[in-house]
């Protein structure tokens, strides 16, 4: 059965297991995917997973939260959500997320990951919650877009609680997130409209 908890609720054992799985991905893979995961000297680097998680409030309180998920108490993979630094209306959801290989087939991101972080979202007075993604991971934009035979664009087999389930809206332009280049698909919660074009990418 896969479970959930939130990253500050862990025992310091518990702390520990989470930080060997992270060095353990960043081993096994050579993705950019991972490089911001762990290192060594993450205490040292903000850009990295742990030094965010214990040295900043970025997915604590009212900010955000970043999840652990097990498999029979082994970790499986982890994501977070948070309010944006450039909008504290719209949540950014699926950061930091990995899922390990032999898991990917059974749809965790979907049924378990992103409809715990829409739920914050809503939870935390949030209008929008997007995905962002980087230019070497841009085409899983299209997985999200992609409707089986039969299913309408509107709804395509989504239920209240999976993320899109109101639409896909998806920016024709990158914008910058973190000063990183980013491309953004995204849902409203609630009627609002946000202008991306302030935080359009310059090149």
């Amino acid at each position: 059965m896969i479970t959930h908890i939130d990253f500050y609720e862990l025992s310091y054992t518990e702390k520990e297991q989470f930080l060997d799985y992270l060095k353990t991905i960043k081993e096994q893979s050579n993705s950019p995917a991972v490089e911001n995961m762990y290192n060594d000297d993450w205490d040292n680097l903000p850009h990295t997973l742990p030094y965010i998680l214990e040295h900043t409030g970025r997915f604590y309180g009212d900010s955000g939260v970043f999840h652990i998920l097990y498999d029979n108490g082994n970790v499986i993979g982890c994501g977070g959500v948070y309010k944006s630094f450039f909008n504290d209306k719209i949540a950014l959801a699926g950061v930091r997320t990995y899922v390990d290989v032999k898991y990917r087939h059974d749809s965790i991101l979907r049924e378990k990951l992103l409809p715990i972080h829409k739920h914050w979202a809503i939870e935390n007075n949030c209008n929008i919650v997007a995905l962002s993604f980087n230019e070497y991971n841009k085409n899983i934009i299209e997985i999200f877009k992609r409707r089986r035979l039969g299913e309408t664009i509107d709804r395509m087999n989504r239920e209240p609680h999976h993320m899109f389930y109101n639409g896909l809206n998806e920016l024709d332009y990158p914008v910058n997130i973190q000063n990183t280049k980013q491309y953004v698909i995204y849902e409203n919660l609630v009627e609002y409209k946000y202008d991306w074009e302030h935080i359009k990418w310059k090149e």
